[in-house]
This record gives C-alpha cells, sequence and structure tokens, in this order.
C-alpha cells in the first residue's frame, strides 16, 4: 500500500478523497435599531463564515428562543417589553461555531400624545316664551353636543353655573318689565358663547300675522319654495298652498315654510290664523316649466 499526503488530499491506492468539511464561525450581530423604544420592533442580523450551519438569538430577556436563524446572514425581529439594558447574544450550533455578544438600550416607550381637546360645543340658545311675561318662568335652551360646564348672565343682575351633558335646559323669571340680554359663556375647553335678546313685558301684545313673502321670485316647477310668514308674537296658522296641500303650524312669527310644486300653474297661498292670533295673508305665484 501506498499513501501520498498532497495538500490535505489522500491519495489510497489512486483514490481521491475530498478534504474534511470547514466548520463555521460566527462572527457578528447587528441590531437595529438601537436605541429602541419598549414596544418598538428591532431587528438582529447575524453573520459568519461560510459554510455554517444554524445560529440562534439570545434576546437577553427570557424570551424563549423558538427557532434559530438559518443560512447566515439571516435576521429575527423582536419587541422588547420593559426598558432595560440588555445582552444579545448571537450562537453558532450544529457546525458553526462561536458566539458574539452585544447590548441594546430598550427606553421606556414614548409619552402618549395629551388627548384631544374636548369637541364639546355650544350651538344655540333658545328661549321659550319669547317675549314673555313678568314671573312667568322662562325655559332658556343650551344646545349643542359634548359635556359643557357654562355660565348664563341673564341679564337682571343675575347668573347661574351649570355642568352637564348638552342639550341642557335653564328655568329663570323676570321681575321686572324690560329688554334683556342674556349671555351663554361656556367654560373651556367648551366652545361657542351666545347671546340672546328677550323682552319681558307686563302683558304681552297681540300675536299677528300681517303679511306673506315667497321666494324665488320665479321658481320652477320641482325647484324648492320657501314662503315667509310675517308677523309677530306667537301664532298658530293653517297654510294653503294651492296645489290640494295644506299644513297646520304653531311657531314664532315670522316663520318660514317650504314647499314644492312639481307642475307647473298658477297657484294661489292662503295664510289664515288662528285665534287668538289675529290676521291672514294671500298671494299669487307662478310655477314656470323647466326648460
Amino acid at each position: 500500500m501506498v499513501v501520498l499526503i498532497r495538500a490535505l488530499s489522500i491519495v489510497v491506492l489512486g483514490v481521491v478523497l475530498p478534504p474534511a468539511q470547514q466548520r463555521g464561525v460566527v462572527t457578528g450581530i447587528s441590531l437595529n435599531p438601537n436605541p429602541v423604544a419598549a414596544g418598538t420592533p428591532v431587528s438582529a442580523t447575524a453573520t459568519a463564515t461560510n459554510p455554517c450551519g444554524a445560529v440562534f438569538i439570545d434576546w437577553g430577556d427570557g424570551t424563549k428562543i423558538t427557532y434559530p436563524i438559518s443560512s447566515v446572514p439571516a435576521t429575527e425581529t423582536h419587541a422588547y417589553t420593559a426598558a432595560g439594558h440588555f445582552t444579545v447574544l448571537a450562537k453558532g450550533m450544529g457546525n458553526c461555531d462561536g458566539e458574539v455578544k452585544t447590548t441594546i438600550d430598550v427606553r421606556p416607550p414614548p409619552t402618549p400624545p395629551p388627548p384631544r381637546a374636548s369637541e364639546a360645543t355650544v350651538t344655540s340658545v333658545d328661549m321659550t316664551p319669547s317675549p314673555a311675561l313678568v314671573r312667568q318662568p322662562v325655559d332658556i335652551a343650551v344646545k349643542g353636543r359634548g359635556t359643557c360646564s357654562f355660565s348664563v348672565d341673564f341679564g337682571d343682575g343675575n347668573s347661574q353655573e351649570e355642568t352637564g351633558v348638552l342639550p341642557r335646559t335653564v328655568k329663570h323669571t323676570y321681575a321686572v318689565a324690560d329688554n334683556y340680554v342674556v349671555i351663554v359663556r361656556p367654560a373651556s375647553p367648551c366652545a361657542g358663547k351666545f347671546t340672546q335678546k328677550l323682552t319681558v313685558a307686563t302683558e304681552l301684545p297681540q300675536p299677528e300675522l300681517t303679511g306673506i313673502n315667497v321666494t324665488p321670485a320665479r321658481p320652477t316647477a320641482g325647484q324648492p319654495v320657501t314662503i315667509e310668514i310675517i308677523g309677530s308674537g306667537t301664532c298658530s296658522y293653517t297654510i294653503d298652498f294651492g296645489d290640494g296641500n295644506t299644513d297646520t303650524r304653531s311657531r314664532q312669527l315670522p316663520d318660514r315654510v317650504r314647499h314644492n310644486y312639481p307642475a307647473p300653474d298658477r297657484y294661489t297661498v292662503v295664510v289664515s290664523a288662528d285665534r287668538p292670533c289675529a290676521g291672514s295673508a294671500r298671494t299669487t305665484l307662478v310655477i314656470r316649466s323647466r326648460r
């Protein structure tokens, strides 16, 4: 038997055997980002000299290692649940040798943004009755959305603070006949200041319906028409649109009604007040064809 050793190859009776398999070595690990905020994913990339088998990552926070990295370089991701300084280890397995350590600085999660400013707002103020009599309770309805703290200045030297979900109603009585300015002032962050005028009298003038006005002046078929009922005080009245349709309403005058005439024609609109409101009015309306 003749044995010749030539450059790590072994020749046995003329047969050439391959050189012994080399073992890879883990050479590095990089973390991105570093530092990182708790809860934010971080990537760990392990590198090694090839050929190299499996490499696993130990994140240093007690997280269970579920599967190794293979075919390096390769990357795993992880999110730390708490702040701290951790040592991250990349270690070879199988035919891969070596281990590399690095540290990561995990910072507390970012401070959550402050809560959004309240969207609560006062959108309108209605007073009933208006005008009112001396010592007659007046309902001041503060309308809007959300929870508001607000003050009501009744205009007679008295005021009231309120807090609650809108809409909210405040009651007040006036001892002296006069013209008052009622002011509703919301407290921040609630928005929307409102000012309303209120007449308080010893006796109220008789409500009266005095006229009617229609816009637009030259409507076409199918075009909405606004009918304004002119007058003063609170009136119950009936409106005959002249096309077979009627409506009965009770409103503070002036009032507005919308109506739609589907066909071109000449229509007579008649409005009649019911007692104790007095008065009536009529007008002629020409509806043109649509071109």
